[in-house]
């Protein structure tokens, strides 16, 4: 016997990332965003880069789950890793300087963690997704004038892929829009699972907002 789909009308957004946000928009998804309070906790010893990310992503969930009754939250979290040492955000731009002349001149991943959950029903997915990016070399120069971009400000790494960076990245593995910090592909096929009409979302939202744009990677 098929299973109905679960009614799920109001979508929050547990973060407070631009790029999220603007995918989601570009998707053309009606949605409020709720960022989680709790601070970003230390990674467990032993703990993969992967296991970490999604835990954040749900810790998110949780806390905002706290203060609604109704509704898909959506919670992510993106780390980047080279050789086993995990960056999140610069705290300044000696920090970001480091992080990018750790970066140049090989390849690094950007794990993100994403999580589910249904707060009628309480159900709930976790997942990660890992891409690989290749830095080409930089000189001094350009990691001085990157810096003065403040484009390096609250993203992992120090970098974002669809900003100023992009003429550093000499190439990619896996999907893009992880890098950005949301795989959407990830997301869609979590919402299949969980037997969340997703379409029918997007399609009721066109409807009301036909002008809505689509997904660019640029």
């Amino acid at each position: 016997m098929a299973t109905s789909k679960a009614s799920v009308h109001k979508l929050i957004l547990a973060s407070a990332s631009p790029r999220r946000k603007e995918i989601l928009e570009a998707l053309g998804l009606d949605f409020v965003v709720d960022p989680s309070r709790i601070p970003e906790p230390a990674q467990v010893p032993g703990e993969t880069p992967a296991r970490y990310a999604a835990r954040v992503a749900r810790s998110k969930v949780q806390d905002v789950s706290k203060r609604h009754h109704r509704g898909l939250i959506i919670g992510a979290d993106t780390v980047v890793v080279a050789s086993g040492e995990r960056f999140g955000k610069p705290t300044g731009k000696e920090e970001a300087r480091n992080m990018l002349r750790a970066l140049e001149g090989r390849w690094h991943e950007v794990v993100s963690g994403i999580s589910l959950m249904d707060c009628e029903t309480e159900r709930a997915r976790s997942r990660s997704v890992t891409s690989r990016v290749r830095f080409r070399r930089l000189s001094g120069s350009e990691i001085d004038w990157y810096l003065t971009t403040a484009d390096y400000r609250d993203k992992a790494g120090a970098y974002g892929i669809q900003g100023y960076a992009a003429m550093f990245v000499d190439r990619i593995e896996g999907c893009y829009f992880n890098i950005v910090g949301f795989p959407i592909a990830a997301f869609y096929s979590m919402c299949r699972e969980m037997n969340l009409p997703l379409l029918d979302l997007i399609r009721s939202s066109k409807k009301r907002n036909p002008k809505t744009p689509g997904l660019s990677p640029t």
